[in-house]
């Protein structure tokens, strides 16, 4: 996990220490350790979390996609841009049925399978010449009015040729500090439902870009906002 001096390097905690410290942040939990290694299963366990109970987990790191892990992958925290560690129950049952999935298209398979490890609830709804990647449920960072939100992804014909542009979410998002989001004036209406248009763009290489490239760039822009 970045340190307190840059992303990369550790930080020396009090004067005449000799010892670093590292941080990760686990679910929104920052654990310090004095090694700048740590197994996933220990860290889940210094964050508090039963690393039994079943996860997903989830590796993020600036820049890259995220990554799925298991309890005994070693992070290292000299990586930089090694941020964070997301869980995510791999079984959810609220006692209500689940709603059916609609398909009004089908996404690449590499993009269906990154889904899958996620444990992301997701439709694709076509309408109008558009087609709408709908991911339900998805986990904000803590700094929101709202905990979780639906994001809406515009997925051109022709994509990956074309690219994965801006995205958009319902409800409108606000900062519990009060403060503005940039670039998130504009609306757009999907099914009779305003979406709020986060307007944040890339460079994009379709030989090498697809959903997972693009949600990294979603996760960037959501945190972003709340540590400004």
């Amino acid at each position: 996990m970045n340190s307190e001096t840059s992303d990369a390097a550790p930080v020396t905690p009090d004067k005449g220490h000799t010892e670093h410290e590292w941080k990760l942040n686990v679910q929104n939990v920052v654990i310090k350790v004095e090694k700048p290694e740590i197994v996933v299963r220990e860290a889940l366990k210094l964050a508090g979390f039963d690393p039994n109970a079943g996860w997903i987990i989830v590796l993020k790191v600036h820049g890259e996609p995220k990554k799925e892990v298991d309890l005994s992958t070693i992070i290292d925290l000299r990586h930089p841009g090694v941020e964070k560690l997301r869980l995510t129950p791999k079984h959810i049952n609220n006692g209500d049925a689940n709603p059916r999935s609609r398909r009004e298209f089908a996404l690449l398979p590499v993009d269906e399978a990154h889904l899958s490890r996620l444990g992301i609830r997701w439709d694709t709804i076509a309408r109008g010449g558009r087609r709408w990647l709908i991911l339900r449920s998805y986990q904000l960072p803590t700094g929101y009015t709202t905990g979780r939100v639906d994001i809406a992804i515009d997925v051109p014909a022709s994509y990956p040729g074309a690219q994965l542009d801006m995205f958009y979410c319902h409800p409108h998002l606000r900062l519990t500090s009060g403060g503005v989001i940039p670039q998130t004036e504009a609306a757009e209406r999907i099914e009779d439902i305003s979406f709020q248009r986060w307007s944040r763009h890339r460079p994009w290489d379709a030989a090498r870009d697809n959903l997972s490239t693009h949600l990294a760039l979603i996760d960037e822009s959501l945190q972003r906002e709340v540590e400004r």
